[in-house]
């Protein structure tokens, strides 16, 4: 059991100054998929749109390439995988496998109230290890979701070696 835990441990610390020190030019080759994030206790479109926007800010840096949606789709029709905004983590890293992602985002959108909570967890396809964890939370309702979501973003690109803009 301690034994598991320091493994996870030095691989974590490992990939986070390998992401973090690597120069840019190394990090292109760090591709990410970014499957629609879970809903829950809210309207199921918010998981897909938080997705969308995770996607966006991702794909706003120079730093990696981001797969598209409809390239994830695809590849999960083909395989007969459902991304029914409830994919489960063993799922997800089947499609980023398929799709040639190293690391593939996992998230959802949990809603009490006028509070929303955004998490998620950077995936790396080839251990199936959560890597990193990323949170926001608004008490703005559905209303703050959109702005909590770039928050969400801009937390990933800053913890990957991205620029602070």
């Amino acid at each position: 059991m301690v034994l598991r835990v320091f493994r996870r441990l030095f691989l974590f610390l490992v990939i986070s100054f390998t992401v973090a020190l690597a120069p840019v030019s190394a990090r292109a080759d760090m591709t990410i998929a970014v499957t629609d994030f879970r809903s829950i206790g809210c309207q199921f479109f918010l998981g897909g749109a938080v997705a969308e926007q995770v996607r966006n800010r991702l794909t706003e840096e120079s730093g990696w390439i981001v797969v598209e949606k409809g390239q994830i789709a695809a590849v999960a029709a083909e395989q007969r995988l459902n991304l029914s905004g409830l994919v489960d983590d063993d799922t997800a890293v089947k499609v980023g496998k398929y799709v040639g992602a190293r690391y593939v985002i996992v998230g959802s959108v949990n809603g009490m109230g006028d509070t929303y909570t955004l998490s998620a967890r950077l995936v790396d396809v080839e251990t199936g290890v959560g890597l990193i964890g990323f949170e926001t939370t608004t008490g703005e309702g559905e209303e703050g979701v959109f702005e909590a979501s770039r928050i969400l973003g801009d937390q990933m690109v800053m913890e990957l070696g991205g620029s602070e803009d």
